[in-house]
């Protein structure tokens, strides 16, 4: 059975293959003169693969530097499975297998995938602290899931504000707000767990090397879940109330 990691490595190499095969292709194009459909597609998979390449490297660079395939190794596997669907999807989108609006659908399914997945990953960090922590972890991982599985009819179906109805948003963007609220909790108690216990603090602090740019995406992502909806809600019952 090949590991994950392993897998991860002839995802590489494949890509770096890829890379040169596209390459050769191009370089003949460019010699014979002849740049129909057929190779302008093949310079475009050309760049796909380089910025797949680039895209994977980097994440190796930011192990190399903050050790994050074991700080968030939950979110890594999840990210290189999702490399792999888009660089899949990327070339069915470019050789006309799959529709552009599939295209668009499945990126933003992979978008949210990843954030929940970091978002798993972090929370995951502060379990087995205190009970009562643990009971709003799992709780958030609920909400979660839920908020994800709402989003998904919302990226796929047309028109998904008529097909779906007022209170599924409703109810979305409610559990959207209770899910940010429920990290931000946990972030709290984290904090005051560790104020009350320096020596572990004191350990974490040895081993913590900083926050990777993605994990400060997750925060700005959190805040802004929280926030639009209650913007949104407010602005409802300002205008209810004046109209």
């Amino acid at each position: 059975m090949i590991s994950l990691a392993e897998f991860k490595k002839y995802f590489i190499y494949i890509l770096i293959g890829s890379l040169i095969v596209a390459a050769l292709v191009a370089v003949v194009s460019v010699l014979i003169g002849e740049f129909n459909q057929i190779a302008g597609k093949v310079i475009i998979t050309l760049g796909l693969v380089i910025i797949h390449s680039l895209v994977s490297l980097l994440f190796i660079w930011d192990d190399e530097r903050q050790g994050t395939f074991s700080r968030l190794s939950f979110f890594i596997n999840v990210i290189f499975i999702l490399i792999i669907l888009s660089f899949l999807t990327s070339i069915f989108g470019v050789w006309n297998l799959i529709s552009e609006g599939i295209v668009g659908n499945l990126y933003q399914s992979y978008f949210i995938l990843a954030f929940a997945s970091l978002h798993a990953d972090i929370l995951s960090k502060a379990l087995k602290l205190k009970n009562h922590i643990d009971i709003v972890i799992y709780i958030n991982y609920i909400f979660m899931v839920f908020v994800v599985a709402m989003f998904m009819p919302v990226i796929f179906i047309d028109n998904a504000v008529s097909v779906l109805g007022e209170m599924y948003f409703r109810i979305l963007g409610a559990a959207g707000i209770i899910d940010g609220t429920l990290s931000i909790l946990v972030i709290i108690f984290y904090k005051l767990f560790m104020q009350k216990h320096p020596k572990i603090q004191a350990e974490y602090a040895k081993k913590k090397k900083g926050l990777s740019w993605w994990v400060w995406l997750l925060i700005i992502f959190l805040i802004v879940q929280i926030v639009i909806p209650l913007l949104v809600l407010v602005f409802g019952l300002i205008s209810a109330s004046l109209f």
